[in-house]
């Protein structure tokens, strides 16, 4: 790690404790959100995703169960659950599916949900993944 960059990330280590918000961080230290991410992974190891898993499986599990036979893009079960994924003030009133990603794909090696390969509605042919409930006969 270059020299500026200890000093930087011992900088974030002491302020940790103040502040808890990644915004908060990244500003008092004028870096991106996105460092303050690599850095509390530095710390607590990819634990992380774990934490944001067990917040979010439940409600995706009860969302999906409520409508066995739909199925849902991240963003779509983003915004239906209330999950914005950045700074809310960046991204303002919109929600974004990504902060969802890896919670699916462990829903998914669990057997819970299943990943549905389709191509997007509107007139652009883009590939898109959408989520079902998981059923007996899938493996």
């Amino acid at each position: 790690m270059r020299k500026d960059k200890k000093i930087r990330f011992r900088a974030f280590c002491e302020l940790l404790e103040q502040e808890d918000s990644v915004p908060a961080l990244a500003a008092r230290l004028r870096v991106t959100e996105r460092t303050i991410q690599r850095y509390l992974v530095d710390l607590e190891g990819r634990s992380r995703r774990t934490i944001r898993y067990h917040e979010f499986m439940p409600q995706v599990l009860e969302h999906l169960q409520r409508y066995p036979r739909s199925l849902f893009t991240s963003t779509e079960l983003a915004r239906v659950l209330h999950i914005r994924y950045g700074n809310d003030l960046k991204y303002g009133d919109e929600y974004d599916g990504t902060a969802l990603n890896a919670t699916l794909r462990k829903m998914e090696r669990e057997g819970l949900v299943r990943a549905v390969p389709c191509l997007r509605d509107d007139s652009v042919l883009l590939p898109i993944t959408r989520w079902r409930l998981a059923e007996a006969g899938d493996a």
